[in-house]
Order: structure tokens, then sequence, then C-alpha cells
């Protein structure tokens, strides 16, 4: 069961006016200038990380009509949490240990039938084609990226403590099945946290962190009012950006906390002085030191690190054993797979222009 948080009542969500959208110009009026030709239905109602006691009417006073990236007014929600948690039957929130580890073993026997099947007929004395030999292993990344994604989402589960009614059950399973999949189980999970706890916060939120215009139209070297004319007919640049964004998204974020906050000197215990996204820079999901963490988890995040060694451990003894080439095949591209549907999946559910984000 995921977690979620409401908005507390001094947030406020960020204002999108209909200057913030238009062109400067001598002659003609502000309009808004949308991502679809006409407004569309926005479910921008429906987002739990929406949700709080803001009077609706004393907000428009104070800071105009709210619009949505497409260009539509937008309302916040009066409902709240609790009444959400109210609608749900009882049972959607029971825990089974059993039915949880029955699609682990589910999950375990496809990733062992496939890579039997591969490894033991997918070779030259059965398919002496070379090319059918090539398709059929790039079947096999596939299909193995869909079975590690499975195991990977088991995980995210144990981390929410939705698995069973076990802590020690839930983080020892999910510590098992993230670090063989080369996540840092318990890094990844408190800061996963704090992402439910600020969702669409612009100053807190942990990872999704859209660019404002000012920041992006200083990082390109334009004036804010060029963005909307460069940004229409971008499809290499969009195209080089999907490319890049799935194959090492999900590692970026681990190392370098990429589309993460960078306000890391608010960080309470002082970890964060100095400190910035990027390389090096001591702000990742390994160090102990990170100012993504406070000094109580530090023995987790070492306990992570440990997990993460003892499979490269094991994916050493496979190269040295039996080569590069094959633990590319059998083990590096299906993790990329897994890194692809992960990454995929997290982006449609937090980029939407119609979800809101707060100051």
């Amino acid at each position: 069961m995921a977690s979620t948080t409401a908005l507390p009542a001094q947030r406020l969500p960020v204002q999108r006016s209909a200057t913030d959208y238009s062109v400067a110009s001598s002659s003609a009026p502000s309009q808004v200038v949308s991502p679809a030709d006409s407004p569309r239905n926005s479910p921008s109602t429906t987002s739990l990380s929406s949700m709080g006691s803001v009077d609706e009417e004393g907000l428009k006073n104070q800071r105009g009509t709210l619009i949505d990236t497409y260009g539509n007014e937008f309302k916040i929600p009066d409902y709240t949490i609790k009444q959400i948690r109210d609608a749900i039957p009882a049972h959607c929130f029971e825990r089974s240990a059993a039915t949880g580890y029955y699609y682990i073993l589910r999950d375990i026997a496809c990733i062992a039938t496939t890579f039997t099947l591969a490894y033991n007929f997918v070779t030259p004395e059965y398919i002496p084609s070379t090319p059918v030999r090539a398709g059929l292993w790039a079947l096999y990344t596939v299909l193995q990226g869909l079975f590690g994604t499975g195991l990977w989402v088991i995980a995210h589960e144990c981390g929410h403590q939705a698995f069973s009614d076990s802590k020690t059950i839930n983080d020892t399973t999910g510590w098992i099945l993230h670090s063989a999949l080369l996540v840092p189980y318990f890094s990844w999970k408190i800061s996963h946290g704090k992402h439910h706890k600020a969702t669409g916060n612009m100053e807190r939120d942990m990872v999704f962190l859209p660019k404002t215009r000012e920041v992006y139209a200083s990082r390109v070297g334009h004036a804010i009012h060029e963005i909307s004319e460069l940004m229409e007919e971008t499809p290499i640049a969009t195209a080089t950006h999907m490319v890049l964004q799935q194959l090492f998204g999900w590692p970026l974020y681990l190392i370098t906390n990429v589309t993460g906050h960078n306000n890391h000197h608010k960080q309470t215990e002082g970890k964060g002085e100095g400190k910035r996204n990027g390389w090096f820079s001591g702000v990742n999901h390994f160090m102990p030191s990170s100012p993504l963490y406070e000094r109580k988890d530090e023995k987790l995040i070492l306990l992570s690190d440990v997990g993460l060694a003892l499979t490269c451990t094991a994916l050493y003894f496979i190269y040295q054993n039996f080569g590069f080439q094959n633990l590319l095949v059998w083990y590096l591209i299906p993790y990329l797979w897994v890194n692809h549907w992960l990454v995929a999946i997290t982006y449609l559910q937090h980029t939407d222009p119609s979800l809101p984000h707060y100051d």
C-alpha cells in the first residue's frame, strides 16, 4: 500500500497565470500557450498530492486563477485522504506473506525457465542460423527484463510495508530482491518515503522535479519568452533525451540524484552544506554521509551497500568463469530492460502536465 500525504495548509500551488505562458509582444495581448490546440479535461482534481485544506476562493483572491499546463483552470480538491481511505474496502488493506512469496516464486520460476531454455537450446547445435539465435537471445533479454521488473515492484512493496504484516519479513525480502537487482534497498526506501511525503513540492520532492522556465532558460542561454518557440519542434533532441533517460535514468538518479531537489543546505543536521546534485558531489544513494539521509539512517545505508557488494561479487564470478559476453546477455541487458520499465512507469506517473506542483 503506497504512502500518500495531504498538502499542508501553508503549501500553496504554483500559480500558472496566462502571462506565464505568453510570448512577449508589443502588439498582441497575452494569451495562454498550451501543449494542446484546445484545452482538454484535466485530471488534476484526482491527484492525491494536491489535496489540502486550502480555501480556494481566498487563494484565487490572493494569487489569481490557477491554470494547469493545458490551459485549464485548476481547482483544489476539497476531499481528504481519510475520505478516500474510508471509501476503499477493508480487505484491500490486508497483507499476506504467503501471497507475496507466491508471486516471488512465480517470477523466479519464469526467470529460471527462460534461462534454462535459452542456455540449452538457443545454441548452434539446435539453431545453426546466427541471426535467428541473436533474435532469440534478444527476446530472452526482454522477457528477463519483464520478470525482473516484477521482482523490483515486489521489493518496492516491501519498502512500503505492504508485503506482509511483519516489518522484519518485509525488509529482509526487499533487501534480498533489490540487492539482486543492484538497488540499494534501505537507501532508496528512505528517500522514496520522503518523496511520498513531499510529492509535488518544488523544494522538498526527491525525484521528477520539473525545471522551471527560468532555470531551463538560464541553462540553454535564451530569454524566457523564447523557450516556447525553441521547444515546439525538437524531435531529435526529444528522442535523444528519451533514449538516454530510459537507458541510464535510474542509475544516474542513484549516483547523482538527477531530477531530485537541490536544497541540501536545508538538511537539519548540516550534512548538506556546500553539496549539490552531480557527479562526485556526495549527494547519492550509497554514502552514509549523503544529505539525503539523517545520521540515524547511516547503518542502513551501509547495509544496502553490503547487499550491492554481494551481488557484484556474484557477477564478477560469472564474468571470470563465463566471460563478459555471457554476463552481458544473461544479466546486464536484462538489467537495462528493468531500468527501462521502471523509468517508463514512474515517468508517466509523475510528469503529466496536469499534475500540480507547489512552492
